[in-house]
């Protein structure tokens, strides 16, 4: 592989499952990990810039972007495994994970069953490990009617999910007024994913319960948390009571790093080289 050169490969992480993943550079490695529907592409401006002193890569998980499509695995412990699977497959030891959104999950899944023996650090970025709680003071993603509607008759059809994401960009992920081809863009890269993996996949990370997985590795390695503005008034204080040790900074929207990349990029420089 040429460390100036982006690559894009397929590796076995199952039988009849190849995960897609970019990469570029050499040195400790730094796995980046997309939300849901989104792919390694959105991460591309983190893997060119960080390719200078890591081997960065960024994957498409299962069901994502390139990756292979399953009727069965569209699930966030599925995609632990998987992670595990080619991390172990590469050969690569003191990793640096970098999840965005449900991409926290992977992270937090991969810590649950394989612990942190091979992680140097774990970076997650505006989502809580607890999606879903009566509790209004908890950072989660909704209330439970919100969700439900999303789930129910949302994402039903591929125009259902599209609408949706277009929303979601216009109004959590970027703070910036979109034009229509950059919406475009990024309601493309997130139609790479099929509707019914997406429901699958957002039904199981609302679901999910990793708040003690999260409180335990932020006493294992190195973590930090990067929050968006919007509700940092919640997120901060619960990450700072419930993951204790674990490093917060507050930024931008959802899709701060893509929004603001290089300001995105100097924080997570300065997190690593205090490691």
């Amino acid at each position: 592989m040429s460390k100036d050169r982006l690559e894009s490969r397929f590796f076995p992480v199952a039988p009849g499952v190849e995960l897609h993943y970019i990469e570029k550079g050499e040195g400790r490695p730094i796995i980046f990990i997309p939300g849901l529907t989104f792919p390694a592409e959105i991460f591309s401006a983190q893997v060119n810039y960080f390719s200078r002193r890591y081997r960065a890569i960024a994957i498409d998980p299962r069901g994502q972007g390139y990756s292979s499509k399953t009727v069965d695995g569209n699930d966030y412990m599925t995609h632990g495994r998987d992670l595990a699977a080619l991390i172990n497959g590469l050969g690569l030891k003191d990793v640096v994970l970098v999840g965005w959104s449900t991409g926290n999950l992977d992270v937090w899944s991969y810590a649950r069953q394989f612990t942190s023996a091979r992680l140097h650090a774990a970076v997650t970025i505006d989502m809580s490990p607890l999606p879903l709680s009566p509790d209004p003071k908890w950072w989660t993603e909704g209330t439970m009617e919100e969700l439900s509607e999303a789930a129910t008759t949302v994402m039903t059809s591929p125009e259902g999910v599209r609408a949706f994401f277009s929303d979601y960009a216009k109004n959590i992920m970027i703070q910036k007024k979109l034009d229509d081809s950059e919406l475009e863009y990024i309601l493309d890269l997130s139609a790479r994913t099929p509707y019914w993996i997406c429901k699958a996949l957002f039904c199981d990370a609302i679901f999910s319960n990793y708040l003690k997985t999260a409180a335990d590795l932020c006493k294992e390695i190195p973590c930090l948390m990067f929050i968006a503005e919007h509700w940092a008034g919640i997120a901060k204080p619960f990450t700072e009571k419930h993951l204790p040790g674990c490093r917060t900074f507050v930024m931008g929207g959802h899709l701060m790093f893509y929004e603001y990349p290089e300001m995105w990029n100097a924080v997570l420089d300065r997190f690593l080289d205090t490691l």
